[in-house]
């Protein structure tokens, strides 16, 4: 059998560190955040597992603050990467898999700070 053809225009990392992320409710327009863990991501996405009961809609913008133990950017113990991205996919969770998942393709390029980014929403 042929295994699937890949349509990733990036490489994909697999990696595990916390992501803070900050959003709108899409029935409401409320603003909210939560975290996740991040499970694996490129330059051009990212996916994210999330509460159980958490809930995101294709097309949601989110915006992300991942922090990661990166010490050569600005002689600092925990650097940041921030990104803004919208939701390609929502997994909720199953009897197999507790956890929810969020794919989301990056808008805009990644950014590495210091400091963690102000709330956008």
């Amino acid at each position: 059998m042929t295994p699937p053809l890949e349509r990733r225009r990036f490489s994909r990392i697999t990696v595990t560190l916390p992501v803070a992320y900050h959003s709108r409710l899409p029935d409401t327009d409320e603003p909210f955040q939560g975290q996740g863990v991040l499970r694996d991501i490129s330059l051009g996405g990212t996916y994210i597992h999330v509460n159980p009961d958490a809930s995101f809609q294709p097309g949601q913008i989110l915006s992300l603050t991942v922090s990661a133990p990166l010490p050569y950017l600005e002689d600092t113990d925990i650097s940041h990467l921030q990104a803004t991205g919208e939701v390609i996919r929502f997994d909720p969770p199953t009897p197999n898999r507790p956890q929810a998942g969020v794919a989301l393709n990056f808008l805009g390029g990644l950014t590495f700070c210091t400091t963690p980014a102000q709330q956008m929403f």
